[in-house]
């Protein structure tokens, strides 16, 4: 009994917050991201993320067998705040806020963190394999699961090609992201997203009344 009371106590005593190893893979993340803000991806090493998130290194291999699997993560840990995709209400409605989220990420810092993956990617084939792997796929497939409910309640053409459309939105983003460099703002994208909607739809009225 006297046992149990001190077990007690002692619990009692504990610091409350989050687990050490959750608190340490948390500061992990951070720096990471915090380095793809100030570096490209080839000149940051674990070295580097480990003294600045305070961890050793074998504290980092925990989790990551590479430093382009927890770059990759710290982006996606920074994503998953930023990037919601909603699951209620009209699917283009939907879509709009999602690209409006997208361009949002393309400015500022984390629009810097973006691009150096996106360039990155193209020289790194380690980091394109994550990218590929993790990234794309399932952000792909969830926008175009909204597409299709679009196609469904005939807000979007049925014989459409959802890659083209899809793409037609985010390239003028991408283009102006990692070429031009202007101002990605709202008022710039619901633009694009109207005009290639609008566009989607004009076309295949006319190509129905080519046929009639």
């Amino acid at each position: 009994m006297h046992q149990e009371n001190l077990e007690s106590e002692s619990r009692a005593k504990r610091p409350a917050g989050r687990p050490r190893s959750e608190s340490s893979r948390a500061a992990i993340l951070e720096a990471a991201y915090s380095y793809l803000q100030d570096r490209p991806v080839a000149s940051i090493s674990l070295l580097h993320i480990a003294r600045k998130a305070h961890v050793s290194s074998a504290t980092i291999y925990r989790w990551w067998s590479t430093k382009e699997a927890l770059l990759l993560d710290a982006c996606l840990n920074k994503a998953d705040h930023e990037l919601v995709l909603k699951s209620e209400g009209s699917p283009l409605e939907r879509l709009k806020e999602y690209i409006l989220q997208v361009g949002r990420s393309f400015t500022g810092r984390s629009g810097i963190v973006t691009a150096r993956l996106l360039t990155a990617i193209q020289d790194n084939p380690i980091l394109r394999k994550e990218f590929m792997e993790r990234v794309y796929p399932p952000r792909d497939k969830e926008i175009r699961a909204v597409v299709k409910e679009a196609i469904q309640l005939r807000q979007l053409p049925a014989a459409m090609d959802v890659s083209v459309f899809l793409d037609s939105i985010i390239g003028p983003l991408l283009a102006r992201l990692l070429i031009s460099h202007e101002q990605i703002d709202e008022a710039f994208v619901i633009s694009v997203f109207h005009q290639v909607v609008a566009g989607t739809v004009a076309q295949d009225a006319a190509g129905k009344s080519s046929q009639a």
